[in-house]
């Protein structure tokens, strides 16, 4: 007889478990979009809509090693090899001359090396995290900076509602190439 409650109780005890594991209550259950507040009644999940895209590094991952006619970035009046280009990227509204962050310099920069910028050239440059407005599209151009005029090295567009894949997901990682320059940025999404 003792074996026998001993039993019921462990059946009942089991079944109390498994019913506190059922899918309705799973706080990350398949239809629930991963994230633990999409979907709490069964049936399709909720896809949130953000508002801003928040940027908070862009990293150079390559440019032309020549400027499209030939030339090195950097003119040198007294040598003719290779001369390589201080980088600095400017993020602004497309269309727009005004840049809403300038970033600070790389030296000598090397056409198949990362750089990663997250400070500004100085205080009135702007700064990251900048946040954009998902409707908006903006660009991300590459400059060499010279002595008496900088070089338009290139630029990349995008637009964070092209870029957010309807996957309530918190951050992002978007790389674009146009012309041989290839940029990353990098950030989270804001509801």
């Amino acid at each position: 007889m003792k074996n026998l409650l001993k039993f019921a109780f462990a059946a009942l005890f089991a079944a109390i478990l498994l019913a506190g594991c059922a899918q309705d209550n799973n706080p990350v259950a398949p239809s629930d979009g991963g994230n633990g507040n999409g979907n709490e009644g069964g049936g399709d999940p909720v896809i949130k809509t953000p508002i801003y895209m928040s940027i908070e590094n862009i990293s150079v991952k390559g440019f032309p090693k020549n400027k499209s006619n030939g030339d090195t970035w950097d003119f040198d009046l007294f040598s003719s090899t290779e001369r390589k280009p201080d980088i600095e990227v400017i993020l602004q509204k497309d269309g727009s001359s005004s840049p809403v962050f300038w970033s600070d310099m790389r030296r000598n920069a090397d056409y198949k090396s990362t750089y990663v910028f997250t400070n500004a050239k100085s205080s009135s440059d702007g700064s990251l995290p900048y946040s954009v407005p998902q409707s908006q599209t903006y660009r991300v151009k590459l400059i060499d900076v010279d002595l008496l005029a900088n070089d338009d090295m290139g630029y990349v567009k995008f637009s964070p509602s092209s870029i957010y894949k309807d996957d309530n997901a918190t951050t992002f990682d978007y790389t674009a190439t146009r012309n041989g320059v290839k940029i990353k940025i990098r950030g989270s999404w804001i509801y």
